[in-house]
């Protein structure tokens, strides 16, 4: 296994959950919208689960030797709530995209505790998708 190449993805994906984050964090305590209460719930829901997402890469790339970043890239703050909502819709679908890539890659280099992870983050972002689209739907 060449724990760089598996430390290297397991950045990226911490940096996309670090991301997400933020602006969970950040749409729920700007939107304002239809629902509002119980949207900005499910965003702050939705933050602890990235939270948690980001504790667990952080904790198996210093296990297997490397350092967990600590940068986010910058987040979406559109003015309007359904835009916020559009937004994180679309960076779920992103992460659903880049997590399967990721567990390809993980499998191949014969890592298979971070394939496990990331196939147990990738069912949370699939459940995300669905709770942001039925959102959306109304």
């Amino acid at each position: 296994m060449d724990k760089n190449k598996v430390v290297e993805i397991l950045n990226k994906a911490l940096t996309e959950e670090l991301t997400a984050l933020m602006q969970y964090m950040q749409h729920h305590y700007l939107y304002k919208g239809s629902n509002a209460q119980c949207v900005k719930e499910l965003l702050k829901k939705l933050s602890f689960t990235e939270m948690d997402h980001a504790y667990k890469l952080g904790e198996r790339i210093a296990t297997l030797g490397g350092m967990p970043t600590t940068k986010p890239n910058p987040p979406e703050v559109p003015k309007k709530g359904v835009d916020m909502l559009k937004v994180n819709l679309k960076a779920e679908q992103d992460a659903v995209v880049s997590y399967r890539g990721w567990i390809k890659v993980v499998d191949a280099e014969g890592d298979p505790t971070s394939r496990n992870i990331l196939e147990g983050f990738l069912a949370d972002e699939e459940e995300h998708v669905a709770e942001l689209e039925a959102i959306l739907s109304d």
